[in-house]
């Protein structure tokens, strides 16, 4: 059970802070089961409620600095998500997302911004799924990546840049 104070990583909103452990003040709820009161470190208007006991499944603990930089370095070496027939791409893309793991949000920027370049030499634009995916992607692990390493989340992309191209 995660306490006040943590930090963990939320599959769809990533790094949050928990700050309360409380029940919810709803009327016609269930008020004794307790809830995680979650602030996302990316949106911090924002709060997201999460049933403990059997919401822990949407979280997990954020990467550590070793394991952020593993993350990192994997990019070169990712395969990217195949589809075979791109009326599924969606559907790919958000099985990607909501799994909660990193390496696979870095495969989903990887595969996003390999499309995006791919169309743009073409004189094309990003598709509207792509450009939604990677800005999702990103914005569920750059944050985690950042506190983990303890840097900037806004250096985050020049930070991998310059990272794998080592």
């Amino acid at each position: 059970m995660y306490k006040t104070g943590d930090y963990v990583v939320h599959k769809v909103d990533g790094l949050c802070k928990i700050t309360d452990i409380s029940v919810l003040d709803i009327p016609d709820m269930d008020n004794t089961k307790k809830y995680y009161y979650l602030i996302p470190t990316e949106s911090p208007a924002s709060k997201i409620y999460v049933a403990v006991g059997t919401g822990e499944a949407s979280l997990r603990d954020p990467l550590t600095e070793e394991e952020a930089l593993d993350v990192i370095d994997s990019y070169p070496d990712l395969d990217e998500i195949s589809v075979e027939n791109e009326k599924n791409r969606q559907n790919a893309y958000s099985a990607a997302l909501v799994q909660n793991d990193a390496k696979e949000l870095m495969r989903l920027i990887k595969t996003t911004l390999t499309r995006k370049n791919e169309r743009l030499k073409k004189g094309r634009t990003a598709t509207t799924v792509d450009e939604h995916f990677l800005k999702s992607a990103e914005h569920a692990l750059y944050g985690e990546l950042a506190y983990a390493l303890g840097i900037e989340g806004g250096n985050m992309v020049e930070f991998i840049k310059a990272r794998i191209s080592k």
